[in-house]
């Protein structure tokens, strides 16, 4: 008879668990920090003038006063390979952005190497500030600012259309469509057109299916179920990912990727970054990922 030593079974699976469990501290270790919230306005790749900082944080601070909403916004010198939501609802959180029980909190986050910027919302705020409005802020009012290296009017200009969507008096720059903005338009004219070609190239199906099934309902109903339903899936996946998509905006701006001073927050916590006067916090608001995304 064979005997088997158990040690050298489970020698194997062990060092496999060790090593997944290594990997999976070293990845939660190496996590990009949650810099403390210092103020309305947290700037710690230094980009904003003092002035424009006091300012900006005062429009915010007035807008609370008024609506008890908190809107705060974050500039990171780099995401260091962290995924751009997950981080930027991680600091919505952490921060607590927002009234408890009401959830009225908004963030933006906004990473210059990556060039990313992110509008997160808060539960309360979604019916207000919905994912649309927040992306044709992205691709209307900063985009365009940070295209042309204006950083300071592009955050500017973003956070007093949050505030001003939120309060009912932003003005687009275009005229969007009840639930859909221009682009998001188009791209469902686009489904269309792909989905109507697809139904008239498969209109011909019945006539292979047909002698397998039969000549009874189903090769009736062939010619026109078949293209119906394979057009009706195509513009729903696309209309899906048109959702799912953010904005566009994927061209550069004036400014290299070392143009700029990256401050590391890996190193014993984030050290350097302009605010505004202390006395904020988070009023115990909560996230659930809604917002949008762009990067210019």
């Amino acid at each position: 008879m064979v005997e088997i030593n158990m040690s050298r079974v489970w020698r194997e699976p062990a060092r496999l668990i060790v090593l997944l469990v290594m990997m999976f501290c070293a990845q939660v270790a190496s996590a990009l920090d949650v810099p403390p919230l210092t103020g309305r306005v947290v700037d710690l790749a230094q980009v904003l003038q003092a002035d424009v900082v006091t300012s900006l944080a005062g429009e915010i601070e007035a807008h609370e006063i008024k609506t008890s909403n908190q809107v705060a916004v974050l500039i990171l010198p780099s995401l260091e390979g962290e995924p751009l939501e997950e981080y930027s609802h991680r600091v919505a959180t952490t921060w607590k952005l927002g009234q408890k029980g009401t959830d009225n909190g908004a963030l933006l986050l906004v990473a210059l190497k990556e060039r990313k910027i992110r509008i997160e919302v808060g539960y309360g705020l979604e019916g207000t500030l919905t994912d649309l409005r927040s992306a044709h802020i992205i691709r209307n009012e900063i985009v365009p600012r940070f295209r042309a290296g204006d950083i300071s009017g592009g955050v500017r200009a973003g956070a007093e259309a949050i505030l001003k969507t939120i309060e009912g008096t932003y003005q687009a720059s275009e005229k969007v469509a009840p639930g859909l903005d221009s682009d998001a338009m188009g791209q469902v004219v686009i489904a269309g057109i792909v989905g109507l070609f697809v139904g008239l190239g498969l209109m011909n199906v019945h006539r292979l299916l047909g002698p397998v099934v039969g000549t009874g309902l189903f090769v009736l109903l062939a010619p026109w179920l078949v293209p119906a339903l394979i057009t009706g899936g195509i513009t729903l996946l696309l209309l899906l990912f048109i959702g799912a998509a953010g904005v566009g905006g994927k061209g550069r701006g004036r400014h290299g990727a070392d143009d700029w001073t990256w401050y590391s927050s890996r190193d014993g916590g984030w050290s350097r970054g302009s605010f505004d006067s202390g006395g904020f916090s988070g009023g115990g608001g909560d996230f659930g990922g809604g917002g949008a995304s762009g990067d210019w």
